[in-house]
C-alpha cells in the first residue's frame, strides 16, 4: 500500500484536531473574559455597597488570573471599617492578607459564587463597650445567592473583652451557613445562623470556668423588629427575638451531651432556655469536684445532686434518663432555679 495514504490521511486527523484545540482554546478565552468581567463588576458592586453603607474600603487593584484552567480576579492587603453613627451604633473592622473571588471551571459550574480568604483574616467588632475580636486563616465561601452564604474554616480564634470578661476560644475544622431575608416583616425569621465545629477549646463557663466542648452544633434564627429594613443586620435594635433552635456539644473526653434550647426577647434579653443533658452523672460528678463551682451551688442543690448519684449508683440503670431543666433568663444572666432543680432531682430519681 502506498506510504503516501496513510501520510495524508494522518494529516487530515492532525489538521482536525489541531482546529479542536484551537476552536476550545477561543472558546476558553472568551468564556474566561466574560467571567473575569462579571467578577470584576460583583466585587466592584460589593465595594461600591459597603462604601454606601458607611465603610472605608482601601484594597489594591485587582490581579486576573486562572486562564486556562478557571476565572479569577485577587485582592491583596483587603481593609474596611465602619465608624459608628446614629443609624449603625457599633463600630467594625477588617483587614485580610488576600481575597480571591472565583476559582476552577469546576467549582465555577457549581452552584454558587466561591471566594477564598488567603493568609490571615481579622476582624473585630465594639458595641457598647463590649468588643469581639475574630482571627482566622483559610477560609472558603461560597455565595449560592447574596442572601445564602455557606462558610468553612480549618481554625478560628475569637477573643471577647471589654465589658466581656477577657475570653478566648479556639475552633477546629467550622462550618455552617447564614441566611438572611433583608425585607422580612415584624416578628419573621431575618437572619438565621447553622454552624458546627469538631472541637471548641476554651469555651467559658460560669464562675470564670472553661472547658472543651467536641461535635458542637449550633442553629438559630433572629426575627426582625419594626424597624428592622433601615437598619443594619450587625444593629441587635434590628432584632425582636432570638429562637435558640438548637446548641448542642459534647464536653472533652465524656459521654455526656448538653443541649439548650429556647427563645430571648431582644434587646432586653429576657425569656426561658431548656437545657437537656444526657449521661449527666459524669457532669454531675466533675460538677462537685471543683470547689470553685460548688461553692455557688446552693447546699439544697449540692445535697439532692449528691443524692441523685448515690441513687444512680445502686441502680442497674446507671446511664439514668435525660435531665431536662428550664433556665430563666434575665437582662443576658441565666438565673438557674436551684430550688426547682432540687425539686426534679428528688422527685425524679426516687428509689427503684
Amino acid at each position: 500500500m502506498d506510504r503516501s495514504f496513510f501520510t495524508v490521511r494522518y494529516s487530515r486527523y492532525a489538521v482536525v484536531l489541531i482546529a479542536i484545540l484551537a476552536i476550545s482554546a477561543l472558546l476558553d478565552t472568551l468564556c474566561w473574559h466574560h467571567t473575569i468581567h462579571r467578577l470584576e463588576a460583583t466585587a466592584q458592586a460589593a465595594i461600591t455597597t459597603a462604601r454606601e453603607n458607611g465603610w472605608s474600603v482601601h484594597a489594591t487593584p485587582f490581579h486576573r488570573g486562572g486562564w486556562p484552567f478557571g476565572a479569577w480576579v485577587e485582592l491583596d492587603h483587603l481593609g474596611a471599617t465602619h465608624p459608628t453613627s446614629s443609624d449603625a451604633p457599633y463600630d467594625a473592622g477588617w483587614a485580610g492578607e488576600h481575597l480571591c473571588l472565583g476559582g476552577s471551571w469546576a467549582s465555577l459550574l457549581h452552584a454558587g459564587l466561591p471566594v477564598s480568604l488567603k493568609g490571615h483574616q481579622a476582624a473585630r467588632l465594639v458595641l457598647n463597650d463590649r468588643i469581639l475580636t475574630v482571627l482566622t486563616s483559610g477560609v472558603q465561601i461560597r455565595f449560592r445567592s447574596p442572601e445564602d452564604l455557606r462558610f468553612s474554616a480549618s481554625q478560628l480564634q475569637l477573643a471577647f473583652s471589654g465589658h466581656w470578661p477577657d475570653r478566648h476560644i479556639f475552633a477546629k475544622n467550622l462550618s455552617g451557613r447564614l441566611i438572611r431575608f433583608p425585607e422580612a416583616s415584624a416578628g419573621a425569621t431575618r437572619l438565621g445562623v447553622e454552624a458546627k465545629a469538631a472541637k471548641l477549646s476554651g469555651f467559658p463557663l460560669p464562675y470564670g470556668n472553661s472547658t472543651d466542648l467536641h461535635q458542637t452544633h449550633l442553629a438559630l434564627a433572629l426575627t426582625a423588629s419594626g424597624s428592622s429594613t433601615d437598619r443594619s443586620f450587625l444593629d441587635p435594635a434590628s432584632y425582636e427575638r432570638l429562637l435558640l433552635q438548637d446548641a448542642s456539644a459534647s464536653p472533652a473526653s465524656t459521654d455526656s451531651h448538653i443541649t439548650l434550647s429556647g427563645s430571648i426577647t431582644l434587646p432586653n434579653q429576657t425569656g426561658t432556655l431548656t437545657l437537656t443533658l444526657t449521661h449527666w452523672q459524669e457532669l454531675a460528678t466533675r460538677l462537685l469536684d471543683h470547689p470553685e463551682i460548688e461553692s455557688h451551688l446552693a447546699p439544697d442543690f449540692q445535697a439532692a445532686l449528691r443524692k441523685a448519684l448515690e441513687k444512680v449508683s445502686t441502680s442497674q440503670h446507671r446511664s439514668g434518663p435525660p435531665l431536662s431543666v428550664a433556665l430563666p433568663v434575665t437582662n443576658g444572666q441565666i438565673l438557674p432555679d436551684t430550688q426547682a432543680i432540687s425539686a426534679l432531682f428528688s422527685g425524679k430519681f426516687s428509689p427503684p
